[in-house]
């Protein structure tokens, strides 16, 4: 029985030793949206799916096209969905359904304080 027991915290072990990622920290990230001729994209979700490190995350837009929240510093593809504003429904009419799924070809470069400038084009 002792053997057993051995064994099993061994292999449990074994197990929970392989390599770990390190998470790096979080930092705080704002920016605009706008569209490919610069016209401000509000009210609408705008997610952001990590390509290197984090965590897939949906910021808010507002009705400025300003964003804003916390963020695990890295690459990420984007794409805007509808948001929670009340007018959410025609402000995601007004951007052309290519962007409502990540595209690699569509990357953003995340630093914490960084002032981004994300356009749909």
């Amino acid at each position: 029985m002792r053997y057993m027991i051995l064994i099993l915290v061994l292999v449990m072990a074994v197990g929970c030793s392989g390599n770990l990622a390190v998470r790096s920290e979080s930092g705080k990230v704002a920016g605009k949206l706008v569209s490919g001729d610069g016209q401000k994209v509000g009210n609408v979700g705008l997610t952001l799916q990590p390509l290197d490190n984090g965590f897939m995350t949906t910021l808010q837009v507002a009705e400025d096209g300003s964003f804003g929240g916390e963020i695990i510093p890295g690459k990420y593809a984007y794409f805007v969905g509808k948001s929670v504003a009340k007018n959410a429904d025609q402000a995601i009419k007004k951007v052309d359904p290519m962007f409502y799924e990540a595209n690699m070809t569509r990357t953003v470069t995340v630093q914490p304080g960084q002032e981004l400038r994300i356009e749909l084009k």
